[in-house]
């Protein structure tokens, strides 16, 4: 009986450990930058861009993965910036996940009900020509030139209202106001890597990958 007893408490312990241990991983993965993808071309503030979906007026893209954590903790904030902005603002959601299907864009319309348009970015094309190798990420257009490139937030959650960095940007775009001085933590992409990156070299917690 205490050998049945002592089996299931060190049973126990290690599931606890590592349940413990993943969920570590998970989290502290997420306070560590996006590792950059081997072909990653830099895109700045004030770079012109050309791309396939534009418009006359401001632009903002938001950059959305449905398999990212941080992206479905995002959502809510990018929802309050589209009710507020949509009139003055064109609004675009980019997802891009290994694949795309046209019930993925449906679902994602009906669940968040935004009232914007969807672009399937399977290639990760439209990221690229952005600059953009993280969700969630957003970039701003104003003029085909990039007015800000960046995090939402110093931290996945977007609790800090002081550095709620692209609501900040979007709200002097839209005043005609120059993109305010952020610290180096707003471009510094923090959060989960686009399908399409081919960088493997963060293989730090490889061995625990699901």
């Amino acid at each position: 009986m205490k050998i049945k007893i002592l089996t299931f408490s060190v049973l126990s312990t290690v599931i606890i450990l590592l349940i413990g241990l993943i969920f570590w991983k998970q989290e502290y993965k997420f306070t560590l930058p996006t590792p950059k993808p081997r072909n990653y071309v830099e895109v700045h503030q004030g770079d012109r861009v050309d791309i396939q979906y534009s418009a006359a007026q401001p632009t903002y893209y938001h950059f959305y993965n449905y398999d990212c954590p941080c992206s479905r903790f995002n959502i809510k904030e990018f929802q309050s910036l589209v009710n507020k902005y949509k009139n003055e603002v064109k609004f675009y959601a980019v997802i891009e996940t290994e694949d795309i299907s046209s019930d993925d864009v449906n679902d994602f319309l009906e669940k968040y009900d935004l009232g914007i348009e969807v672009i399937k970015d399977s290639e990760g094309h439209l990221a690229q020509a952005l600059g953009v190798y993280s969700t969630p990420q957003a970039v701003l257009i104003k003029d085909h030139k990039v007015y800000y490139k960046g995090n939402y937030n110093k931290a996945r959650f977007c609790l800090s209202k002081n550095t709620k960095f692209a609501a900040q940007a979007l709200e002097a775009m839209v005043k005609g106001e120059k993109v305010p001085d952020f610290p180096m933590v707003a471009e510094i992409a923090y959060g989960c890597e686009l399908p399409s990156n081919t960088n493997k070299s963060n293989t730090f917690f490889s061995f625990l990958d699901l």
